[in-house]
């Protein structure tokens, strides 16, 4: 499983908090994490393959690319992950 963090780079609102403990909970259970800046091209184009509108946004993708959840704006907390996404 990995999790793909899309952020704004300039965004310096209360959400870096919530990313960082969503970071740490995601790693300490095994997840992969890349975090991506939603402002870069790449960032952009990535983002709308997962049909992301809003930041910050999570998107679960299993290993085979399925995608298994995305969240946007309200970032869920590990436990909430976890019960919707089957126990990660």
């Amino acid at each position: 499983m990995k999790a793909l963090i899309f952020a704004n780079s300039n965004d310096q609102r209360s959400s870096a908090s919530k990313i960082a403990q969503l970071k740490k909970n995601l790693a300490a259970n095994g997840i992969q994490i890349e975090l991506i800046d939603s402002n870069s091209t790449d960032g952009s184009q990535r983002a709308g393959n997962y049909d992301i509108m809003s930041y910050p946004a999570l998107a679960l993708v299993r290993e085979d690319g399925a995608v298994q959840g995305v969240w946007q704006v309200d970032l869920p907390d590990y436990a909430s992950i976890s019960q919707s996404s089957g126990h990660i």
